[in-house]
């Protein structure tokens, strides 16, 4: 089976794809790669709480070391965040974080990070499955017998790069953070910590690399915990982290769901309207119109790209936008790290929340009434079989399902197709580039309407399988 990098890096079933084998492979098609386009003969490593991501990182410590490149290594697990903004302070062109992010518990993974803590972008990673697909001869040696690997704390310089970003105004918030058994514990609590915030629940700190048997992502159906704690403590908010600590998700007083689509709206109406920042906002096109509109209101431009975080970040770099995120929980700013970050998102949250000294449900109003826009986004996905993935595409290529509402608009952007009605109403269909699912978002002026579109989709689609 040939190993491909998707939106994420790669990413493979631990015992099938993900074996010592492979990451050898991959490890040296990055030396060989850095070699021919003479990169710094150095690489920070880190790796999360999954199966085998400490082994993974040794023996790409040793594929590493073969090909004379100094090595560091975190001391512990670290989150991804924290990685990006290594290779980025120290001016490093290669970083590897072992991860699957939130993917189920079977799957591990290798996130490449390049020169600035950018995400390897396509031409990068489409270079590396060539190498790695093909007759590669992997260097190696043995982990215990070297003395030239540097063992480094990945955590307590990144923790404090985030606290230069943000002004917390009173540390008497009431917080309840579900960990979900990653790995954003290690930078939440020292970062809470140094804040001054002492009323805080955690739960779920532990490692389990089973993840008690749920998805490690923050979305509303993994938080019952989460909203069930909010609410019997009377807390202000609730938030968690995915496995790697790059997703935020969020609860309010009230035990609602904050989708990340009126996180990065609420953010960015805070940092314009509150703080006097200025900059436009960059999306991908799975995220709301909210955005849009408060984009407008505000007196700027919101900038739609493809999925992918890289696609973020290089189009902020090309309009100097001052924020980007998307629909799956991530966002970073101007000036800070090149990547989505849970512990910097939450840390801009709490900002904001003690600044205005607001419930978060009254924010979140705020905004809504702030763009004069009510729609709902609903979101879904239809499994499917890997044979079956060039018969549908074709299909959606030339034929499109009998929507609700008539097609104003449809466009096919790599692996997306997005369908646009009137009223700032859409649907979105597309390939995920981590598993074999196609993801599907609606936006529609009710939550039934959008789900009875789904269904519409979802018909279309089963049909054609």
């Amino acid at each position: 089976m040939d190993i491909k990098f998707g939106t994420g890096g790669f990413r493979g079933v631990i015992g099938d794809d993900f074996i010592k084998e492979n990451i050898k492979k991959i490890a040296q098609a990055i030396c060989n790669l850095a070699n021919e386009n003479n990169l710094k003969k150095e690489i920070i490593i880190g790796y999360d709480y999954r199966f085998l991501s400490s082994e993974a990182s040794k023996w790409i410590a040793e594929v590493f070391i073969a090909n004379n490149f100094k090595v560091n290594l975190c001391l512990t697990a670290t989150p991804s965040p924290a990685i990006m903004y290594y290779v980025n302070k120290h001016s490093l062109d290669i970083g590897v974080m072992i991860t699957a992010s939130h993917n189920p518990y079977i799957f591990n993974g290798i996130k490449v990070f390049t020169t600035g803590g950018y995400d390897a972008d396509v031409s990068f990673t489409n270079k590396l499955e060539k190498m790695i697909n093909s007759e590669i001869l992997v260097n190696d040696c043995i982990f215990e017998k070297q003395n030239n690997v540097k063992f480094v704390d990945g955590i307590t310089d990144y923790v404090n790069n985030i606290l230069s970003f943000v002004n917390v105004k009173n540390n008497n918030t009431k917080i309840c953070f579900d960990n979900l058994n990653g790995v954003g514990i290690l930078s939440i609590k020292p970062l809470l910590e140094k804040i001054g915030v002492k009323n805080t629940i955690i739960l779920n700190e532990n490692r389990d690399p089973l993840f008690r048997g749920l998805l490690p992502n923050p979305i509303e159906v993994n938080l019952n915990d989460l909203k069930r704690n909010v609410l019997e403590n009377k807390c202000d908010f609730g938030f968690a982290s995915d496995s790697d600590a790059d997703r935020l998700g969020i609860i309010d007083e009230k035990g609602h769901y904050v989708s990340s689509n009126e996180i990065l709206a609420s953010l960015y109406y805070y940092l314009v309207k509150y703080k006097g920042l200025k900059g436009d906002i960059v999306k991908n096109c799975a995220t709301s119109n909210l955005i849009d509109k408060v984009a407008l209101k505000l007196g700027y431009k919101c900038h739609e790209v493809d999925v992918g975080f890289k696609n973020i970040t290089s189009k902020m770099h090309e309009v100097d936008a001052l924020i980007g995120g998307e629909s799956s929980g991530g966002l970073t700013i101007r000036n800070y790290i090149h990547g989505k970050d849970t512990t910097f998102a939450f840390s801009l949250f709490l900002e904001m929340v003690t600044n205005l000294q607001k419930p978060v449900s009254e924010i979140i109003k705020e905004v809504y009434d702030f763009a004069e826009f009510h729609n709902y986004v609903v979101e879904d996905f239809i499994s499917y079989c890997k044979e079956d993935e060039e018969r549908i595409i074709s299909y959606l290529n030339n034929i499109h399902p009998s929507f609700s509402e008539e097609i104003i608009e449809f466009t096919h952007l790599n692996r997306n197709y997005k369908f646009r009605f009137k009223d700032d109403k859409w649907m979105l269909i597309r390939l995920s580039g981590t598993e074999p699912v196609f993801r599907i978002f609606a936006e529609m002026s009710s939550e039934e309407e959008a789900k009875n579109n789904i269904e519409i989709l979802r018909k279309f689609i089963n049909g054609i399988k």
